[in-house]
């Protein structure tokens, strides 16, 4: 009876040293994390944080800790790369605005300071009228871009003769193409093709898809409808060298433009456009770059 009391004590009073050395090996190994914690939001460091001795319970808090420093460091590079975008987009803004007003106010004033021949006068005013029509082509894109951002633009759901829409749309472009002196190839299937969607959403996105090409392309202009599976898709193809393929990641992106010294006067908020209606309304959107032919593919489904 003494043997197996003496027995028990030993074990009893093992198992109390073990408790209280865990205990103690436990409190330090959260004084570790707590350490390795604290360094690593001081030094802003990408290190992990890891378990001094092998325990269970205490490698899921580490895996949780180290989840939840994955997820703030993952926001604070989004915010970053916000704040980045957001400085990017405001110079942009400016600097589109300020370019046609400043070329506006230099031939208002020599119109105001000097006698000029009418003719003359007839010209610089024109200059004027056009750079006042890029400043509000340029407010009426950021107003579009804003609704649309802000989800308050309205889209029908309607049956769309996506083929009439088209041609309807090309129609629009004619003196444009023969400005260049170039003729599209144009391949649109005779027989009607219907989608879902806002036949002006539709307008816009062919729209600003072909100005895009009429501005940055350099010929050989195609524009191909071809019916598959159950889905349109639409290609708009142009030779151009101003375009890399480093820009393709990029080209749907708000005030993105491959001219760096926007001398072209776009507001690279077109395409951004055609991509966030087309998103809107199930489309898809996407771009390629094939020997200096750029393409933009759109793909909707049938109704």
């Amino acid at each position: 009876m003494e043997v197996s009391l003496i027995i028990l004590c030993i074990i009893l009073g093992a198992a109390a040293l073990f408790s209280i050395i865990h205990s103690l090996l436990l409190k330090k190994q959260i004084r570790d994390i707590i350490r390795q914690n604290h360094f690593i939001q001081n030094e802003d460091t990408n290190l992990p944080i890891t378990a001094a001795m092998p325990d269970k319970e205490v490698e899921d808090l580490i895996e949780s800790i180290n989840a939840l420093l994955e997820t703030h460091r993952q926001f604070e590079i989004r915010m970053t790369q916000a704040n980045r975008s957001f400085k990017n987009s405001i110079t942009s803004i400016s600097h589109d605005l300020r370019t046609p007003l400043t070329s506006a106010s230099g031939y208002i004033q020599m119109l105001q300071d000097f006698d000029l021949p009418e003719e003359t006068r007839a010209e610089y005013l024109e200059i004027v009228k056009q750079r006042i029509q890029a400043v509000r082509k340029l407010l009426d894109q950021l107003f579009e871009f804003a609704r649309i951002e802000a989800d308050e633009l309205v889209l029908a759901e309607e049956a769309v003769n996506l083929g009439n829409v088209l041609r309807d749309t090309l129609a629009l472009f004619y003196n444009d193409f023969c400005s260049q002196d170039s003729e599209p190839e144009i391949q649109i299937p005779d027989d009607p093709f219907v989608v879902t969607g806002d036949t002006d959403a539709f307008k816009r996105i062919f729209s600003n898809i072909l100005s895009n090409a009429l501005t940055h392309g350099e010929g050989h202009f195609s524009i191909k409808a071809v019916l598959t599976d159950g889905a349109v898709n639409i290609t708009f193809e142009n030779r151009t060298h101003s375009i890399t393929p480093d820009d393709l990641p990029c080209i749907f992106d708000r005030f993105y433009t491959t001219d760096v010294s926007r001398s072209r006067k776009t507001t690279g908020l077109g395409l951004s456009i055609a991509k966030r209606l087309a998103t809107r309304m199930g489309g898809s959107i996407s771009a390629s770059l094939d020997n200096d032919v750029f393409g933009i593919h759109l793909q909707f489904s049938l109704k």
